[in-house]
């Protein structure tokens, strides 16, 4: 939601979910370097990922032909892994008749803190929510198709559904949210936490262009009601709603609920999110979850074994500083 709204300035160009950090380059590993037909291969699949999405089959001719003629034109000393995302996303936004490109891909917090260095022209703008509507909107995610995305793969939608587990999505929060506070105060990096966001739209986004040194545009807040896992998608509704903030308590079970505050209570009360009675629902009801854990694990490594590394590589690197990383 976030980013459609950004995407709706005038000047700044939305790209899709890139998924660049952390699959085809990691920031922290300074060691590896890039061929120039590796490189260029990577642009074309990063155009390929802005024309089509990450569901596409590769990079057409044209595409192909595109990324080799982009890391031509680099300079010598740029033909590098960090200089390329750079020069993609600022041909791209040329291209849109754009000044900025504003990149969603959620886990780019693992990486903020260092790419924060390696760019000193990038802001980061990281949206924080309950917890408790994060599993939410995980869990039922796997109804897009039927909430408005007919697009969407039939394997994708499996693996959706085989990703979530409440303590799988809960540690991801944490580990996304701890990065997040990390790197609160630092003079380019601002959180926002959804439910002020829904609460007060313009208030909220005024701020966010503020901190953009952008201008804020009234246009901004008229985006369509797309792309909720909990309300059927209608293009014809227009504005940012608060109605999806407590949708949370119809969609979880007690288990769910108590597994989420327990691990996340910390980070919670932090934040100003109130937790629930320690006890709701009693042992009994984190039967269920706890049961359908190793079948959870089983289905993630057969189904999306790349993405599940990249998860688990970011969460034993918790303790990592940016020094000597």
């Amino acid at each position: 939601m976030l980013a459609r709204i950004l995407g709706s300035h005038s000047g700044i160009l939305m790209l899709n979910e890139m998924h660049y950090f952390g699959a085809d380059w990691d920031p922290y590993d300074a060691t590896r370097e890039f061929s120039e037909r590796r490189l260029a291969d990577l642009a074309g699949e990063l155009l390929a990922r802005q024309n089509h999405g990450l569901w596409q089959n590769g990079p057409s001719a044209d595409e192909c032909n595109w990324g080799q003629r982009l890391v031509a034109d680099l300079p010598e000393h740029e033909r590098g892994p960090a200089e390329l995302f750079a020069a993609v996303l600022s041909r791209l936004s040329a291209d849109a008749g754009k000044t900025f490109a504003c990149e969603q891909t959620p886990r780019n917090i693992y990486y903020a803190a260092r790419l924060l260095e390696i760019y000193p022209n990038a802001r980061f703008v990281h949206i924080v929510r309950d917890p408790r509507a994060v599993l939410a909107s995980q869990k039922n995610r796997w109804q897009v198709r039927r909430l408005g995305a007919p697009h969407v793969p039939i394997s994708e939608v499996l693996r959706i559904r085989v990703n979530y587990h409440p303590y799988t999505m809960t540690n991801l929060w944490v580990k996304a949210t701890d990065e997040a506070l990390r790197l609160d105060g630092h003079a380019r990096f601002k959180m926002v936490r959804f439910e002020d966001l829904a609460a007060d739209a313009e208030g909220s986004i005024r701020d966010v262009c503020s901190f953009l040194s952008l201008q804020f545009e009234p246009g901004m807040l008229q985006i369509p009601h797309w792309g909720s896992s909990n309300v059927v998608s209608d293009s014809k509704q227009k504005g940012v709603s608060a109605e999806v903030v407590g949708k949370w308590r119809d969609s979880l079970s007690p288990g769910e609920v108590r597994i989420c505050e327990k691990t996340a209570r910390n980070l919670m009360q932090k934040l100003g999110y109130a937790t629930e009675s320690p006890d709701r629902g009693g042992t009994l009801s984190l039967i269920p979850s706890l049961l359908s854990y190793p079948l959870h694990l089983v289905g993630v490594a057969a189904f999306n074994p790349a993405r599940a590394w990249i998860h688990v590589r970011e969460m034993l690197r918790r303790g990592r500083t940016t020094q000597g990383s």
